[in-house]
């Protein structure tokens, strides 16, 4: 049996008590379990009786077993009768008794906070707002020209935006170091890709030049024994070769589109610009949206729910790291900081995050929003298509949470149109 009361907040203290009978089942049950790991002298693996277990490896010697078997089953139980009881965190359990009459644990749980939604209808909410404007047409433009540009030999000294070929072999108090040799290397003056200094130090030089420059290692140089150093870099100019851009006329347009003029080509550049920007545009009213209502609620959201989601961040971070290469600890000695700092600096962000959540949950549920078979099958199709699929096959091939996914991106379109057809934008 048990006893559930609310204690502080969203917090409850439930009380789950076993008769001596109730506990010694659960005891049986674990022996029954268990049995088998077990070796006694005179009996089989397996068939060992469970009093001769206990004589020869203490009486309580199924006592953490059947605890848990007991929790489990008893808590779950009390979950599935106090639907009010919706747990965000795991349990705290005590023993407050066992003796000859049974057992008593005591256990608080954190459960799920209630929501209080303000006003998420009726509102006056900003879209957001902007245009192309013609120089966003020519930085477009100029990268296009960027990548048909030629590069010519020419007989020169170097200067910045140049690509020069050289031979280069850095020592430090005039003994070389790993990495620090190369021959034909091909480099772009000023793309800052070597160290700070390097680079300027090569403008001026003549073709078949050989010369000394000296720079200084950053601190924060990701190889330890380099750090800080000062260094000298032996260097031959072998090459230079000048960017050339190609002019903005009709026969560029041509060349690099489907469009016979330039006037044509930058319409053609403003329009995908444009349905970009709308796109981003409508993206952000939205996010203005769903904050506007989300301000507007009210919920004591307990740290359990915060830490749960810096959990899920953190995790996230380090699955994006292993994908350059990076551990996360790499990652914090290169940015000098700890994961701790950047728990600390994202807990804010995590609790608006765990805030959002709640709120658009709780409007989903008083507005009753619902995913019909015919949506998700709709949305399936889509998909499935791209893949040369029928719905059914696509379907099979998913696991549940992918559908969930599905689901839950219908579901967020709805609330979304919902709250876009209740709420006026100014």
């Amino acid at each position: 049996m048990y006893t559930a009361e609310k204690i502080e907040g969203d917090k409850f203290k439930v009380k789950i008590s076993l008769t001596a009978q109730e506990w010694n089942e659960y005891v049986n049950e674990a022996y029954e379990q268990n049995k088998g790991k077990f070796s006694v002298q005179g009996f089989r693996k397996g068939k060992v009786p469970k009093k001769v277990i206990e004589q020869n490896y203490g009486a309580d010697i199924f006592f953490d077993d059947a605890l848990q078997l007991a929790f489990s089953k008893e808590y779950g139980d009390m979950l599935a009768k106090e639907t009010e009881i919706e747990p965000v965190d795991h349990p705290d359990v005590s023993l407050e008794k066992f003796d000859s009459d049974g057992l008593v644990l005591n256990v608080t749980v954190q459960s799920m906070p209630e929501v209080k939604l303000g006003k998420y209808k009726g509102l006056e909410i900003e879209s957001a707002k902007g245009e192309v404007e013609e120089k966003q047409v020519e930085k477009e433009l100029n990268q296009v020209r960027e990548r048909n540009a030629r590069y010519v030999e020419v007989q020169r000294e170097a200067k910045l935006g140049d690509f020069v070929t050289i031979d280069f072999s850095g020592s430090i108090d005039g003994v070389k170091f790993p990495g620090g040799e190369a021959k034909d290397y091909r480099l772009e003056l000023g793309s800052k890709s070597f160290i700070e200094g390097f680079e300027e130090q090569i403008v001026g030089m003549k073709i078949g030049e050989t010369k000394t420059i000296k720079v200084t290692f950053p601190e924060n140089y990701h190889a330890e024994e380099l750090k800080g150093k000062p260094a000298d870099f032996e260097i031959t100019l072998k090459g230079v070769e000048e960017k050339q851009l190609p002019e903005l006329n009709d026969e560029f347009a041509s060349n690099v589109s489907e469009f016979e003029t330039l006037d044509e080509y930058k319409k053609d550049i403003r329009k995908h610009l444009e349905e970009t920007l709308n796109e981003r545009l409508e993206r952000e009213t939205e996010n203005n949206i769903i904050k506007a209502v989300v301000k507007e609620a009210e919920v004591n959201i307990p740290e359990c729910m915060v830490e749960s989601q810096l959990d899920a961040y953190m995790k996230d971070m380090e699955t994006r790291l292993a994908y350059q290469g990076l551990k996360l600890d790499d990652y914090c000695k290169y940015m000098n900081t700890t994961p701790e700092n950047i728990r600390k600096e994202n807990h804010d962000h995590a609790l608006e995050t765990v805030k959002t959540r709640l709120a658009i949950e709780k409007i989903i549920e008083v507005e009753n929003l619902k995913v019909t078979d015919e949506e998700l099958d709709s949305k399936l199709e889509e998909v499935a298509k791209k893949y040369n699929k029928t719905v059914d096959d696509y379907k099979k091939s998913l696991g549940e949470k992918q559908l969930i996914y599905f689901e839950n991106d219908i579901l967020m379109d709805k609330l979304v149109k919902f709250l876009k057809e209740n709420n006026k934008l100014i």
